[in-house]
């Protein structure tokens, strides 16, 4: 069997890690080679290079994410529980627009896909949870708005990215006001001939629905 090419590897792992809590306890393998689409072996030698590098342990024959590995997944989410609580409300979004959709955050300095989950059509972005993105797209204007452009200002603190930063994609973005005065955005980016300004109802409510779940936190 041909090996994964480098950035095969990365994805293939961080294909595992996502999948992994979702597999209970029994043939845990074997659902994970389900759940991401890598053959058996595959799964099991990314589990092995995963557990040397700290990122799962193994007890008792089961597979874990290791505390280490969840406790860097808390320096990122901004609100414990906020990826979880956003996941529906993400997911329902994609459903009503076809666009992808993404919950960013503030991290470091930086801005990072906490949640993605690609639209219908293929994109030229890299499309997956834990991407970092551009101060320059709509989802991190929103975070820092004194950087925003007058041009891209639509109202409610909302940004929208006309082929600004990448030719044939557009996005809308809006703000989410977190608990304890923390913000995170929420954006849909689409094909340039789908413009993603035309979505920007359904990106508010959606909005509105999420800070409705994460007050409960």
């Amino acid at each position: 069997m041909a090996e994964l090419e480098p950035r095969g590897v990365v994805d293939g792992a961080f294909r595992v890690l996502r999948a992994l809590p979702e597999v209970g306890r029994k043939h845990q393998v074997a659902r994970l080679a389900l759940l991401t689409g890598l053959p058996r072996p595959t799964v099991h030698r990314l589990l092995g290079q995963l557990r040397r590098s700290g990122a799962v342990d193994r007890t008792d024959g089961q597979w874990a994410l290791s505390a280490s590995l969840l406790g860097l997944a808390q320096q990122v989410e901004p609100l414990a529980g906020l990826r979880e609580t956003a996941a529906t409300v993400i997911q329902r979004l994609r459903e009503q627009s076809g666009a992808a959709v993404s919950l960013v955050v503030p991290s470091q300095g930086s801005f990072v896909a906490l949640e993605m989950v690609p639209g219908r059509d293929a994109l030229p972005i890299d499309a997956r949870s834990g991407a970092q993105m551009p101060a320059s797209t709509a989802a991190a204007m929103v975070l820092a708005p004194s950087a925003m452009p007058a041009a891209r200002r639509r109202p409610f603190g909302a940004a929208v990215d006309d082929q600004d930063v990448i030719a044939g994609l557009t996005c809308y973005a809006v703000p989410v006001d977190l608990p304890g005065g923390r913000k995170a955005s929420l954006q849909i980016a689409t094909a340039a001939r789908w413009p993603a300004d035309r979505l920007a109802g359904h990106v508010h409510r959606a909005a509105i629905a999420l800070e409705r779940r994460v007050s409960a936190l």
